[in-house]
């Protein structure tokens, strides 16, 4: 899914864009945990918050945009996709790393979602205004 923020951009731009915001909400999820977002051990901890991102995000992004974000190898994010309900039984926590993770995730989307339709509707209104603005001129 993409936002209408990225509908004039050139290719390039609307992958630096998303990565971009891939980046920052991948950093909020790491402050809400308390982790250190640089810190890519193997721990049981770390995994499971790279697995629930990769999970929590493809709904929003390609699995390469999230993949770059969070430094790993495409196929370790499909590898995520593709063990998350194996995850859910037997991995303790991961669960509700998920539902943390998908939560900040689905609330920052939505808040783009509102500034990309509070930016269609300002230029709408700058152009309705401009229109306005020539009939009255020329009555």
């Amino acid at each position: 899914t993409h936002t209408m923020r990225e509908k004039h951009m050139g290719t390039e731009e609307k992958h630096d864009y998303q990565v971009d915001l891939v980046g920052n909400l991948i950093t909020s999820i790491y402050e809400a945990l308390e982790e250190d977002q640089s810190d890519m051990r193997r721990t049981t901890r770390l995994a499971q918050i790279r697995a629930a991102i990769g999970k929590s995000l493809p709904p929003y992004f390609t699995l390469g945009v999230v993949a770059e974000a969070l430094g790993l190898h495409r196929d370790t994010v499909c590898l995520h996709n593709k063990n998350h309900e194996e995850n859910i039984i037997k991995w303790e926590g991961y669960e509700e790393t998920m539902l943390i993770s998908s939560t900040i995730i689905s609330s920052q989307m939505e808040k783009e979602t509102r500034l990309t339709n509070i930016d269609i509707l300002t230029k709408r209104i700058s152009r309705l205004t401009k229109a306005r603005n020539i009939l009255k001129k020329n009555k």
